[in-house]
């Protein structure tokens, strides 16, 4: 089976819908100019800029289809706005061309919109219709500019209570946050990832998960991801498994080295008990289901050496659910979709693109443990905090997930 990276991935994605999209829209406005302008020489001016605008507007997708998003170290300013500018276009670019396509489609086979020969034409509603056509095409790139600039910055603390049947006074109320998708780079700069940290410090957690994907696509974002997060101040650790992006990039021996200096324990196939008082907790955890070497059934033979009360695998992507359910494991913690980053209404069920890849989109999921007496396992899949692709979340802000354990 041929592994396509996510450069050819983006690369053919671009040729087969974006750039079709673009020279459609292209036309569409090349029409409109055409029309209302009369004077020659400002068409011939206007078509000229707007013919420069696409190509300019083309020149980050072609990049990063090309290179992936490695833009340099440090990114810029600059080079972080114009990357921003032309995800807003690319987005609201589509979204515009979408509902030109719609309308002339309507126009073309809707039987009342052509009216018989011998009536009278109406300018007046032609331009209504012309000028309403024109705003809801406006409506994406406004849609758009408000996901890149504002949503994607306003990140939420959501608090989940996780209940385990027969939980010890010891662990009952403890307390894990969970971080994943941290994607630092051109659209995660260290400092931006520092009022996470600050954030998920000011809850007091007696443990800290992160799920993977820490870098976007350069081993070069490992040292300042690293050393934001080595500012983390859980009560009994830090604990983190590995991503797709991390592997992409090449990084999973870097981060493990770095965390492990910075004392985060990166558990790659691996586990580790904590004793809490009077009793122990077990955290697991496994590579990439997809891109790493996972292997549960090793991290299981490691936790079996010292068992906890309680078992908490952490694993980049959530499929693993109904495996780890049959092995004993209370509760997963996972990431990788991101929520869908752009979803129809802020409700986690909502339609997404992620929501038409897996089950576990975003949110809380329970499955009944055959033999263990009605109990069950819990998965949590975290929207995130960073994101991928284009730097857009639409009903889906960042998350910080802070989940306590409670006695069912």
């Amino acid at each position: 089976m041929i592994n396509l990276g996510p450069e050819f991935l983006y690369l053919a994605g671009f040729f087969l819908i974006v750039l079709p999209l673009q020279l459609y829209l292209f036309r569409q406005l090349q029409s409109y100019i055409k029309e209302q302008v009369k004077e020659v020489e400002l068409v011939r001016k206007l078509l000229f800029a707007l013919g420069c605008l696409f190509i300019v507007m083309q020149l980050t997708a072609l990049w990063r289809g090309l290179f992936g998003l490695n833009i340099g170290d440090p990114y810029s300013q600059l080079v972080r706005g114009f990357f921003t500018a032309a995800s807003i276009w690319a987005v609201g670019s589509i979204g515009a061309a979408a509902i030109f396509l719609v309308y002339n489609l309507f126009q073309r086979f809707n039987p009342l919109s052509r009216a018989p020969v011998a009536a009278t034409p109406d300018p007046a509603r032609r331009e209504f219709l012309k000028k309403s056509v024109g705003v809801a095409a406006a409506a994406p790139f406004m849609v758009s500019g408000y996901g890149a600039l504002l949503e994607r910055r306003k990140f939420e603390v959501d608090h989940f209570a996780i209940p385990v049947p027969g939980l010890s006074s010891e662990l009952a109320h403890l307390t894990v946050v969970q971080l994943t998708d941290i994607h630092v780079g051109p659209f995660m700069p260290p400092e931006e990832l520092a009022e996470y940290v600050e954030a998920v410090n000011r809850l007091k957690p007696d443990i800290i998960a992160l799920t993977g994907d820490f870098v976007t696509g350069s081993e070069n974002e490992v040292g300042p991801c690293v050393e934001s997060l080595a500012q983390l101040q859980p009560r009994y650790g830090v604990f983190a498994c590995m991503g797709n992006h991390d592997v992409y990039a090449r990084a999973e021996d870097k981060l493990e080295r770095l965390f492990a200096e910075k004392g985060i324990q990166t558990l790659r196939n691996n586990a580790k008990s904590i004793r809490i008082a009077g009793s122990k907790l077990s955290v697991l955890g496994i590579d990439d289901l997809e891109r790493g070497h996972s292997d549960l059934r090793r991290a299981l033979t490691v936790c079996e050496k010292d068992p906890g009360e309680v078992k908490v695998l952490l694993s980049h992507r959530p499929e693993i659910f109904p495996e780890a359910a049959k092995g004993d494991i209370d509760l997963v913690l996972s990431g990788h979709y991101h929520g869908g980053q752009v979803k129809l209404g802020p409700a986690a069920p909502n339609l997404s693109v992620a929501r038409l890849i897996t089950p576990y989109a975003e949110g809380l999921f329970r499955l009944a443990r055959a033999g263990h007496d009605g109990k069950t396992a819990h998965l949590f899949v975290s929207r995130g905090i960073g994101i991928t692709g284009v730097p857009i979340r639409i009903n889906c802000p960042p998350q910080i997930a802070h989940l306590r354990l409670i006695k069912a």
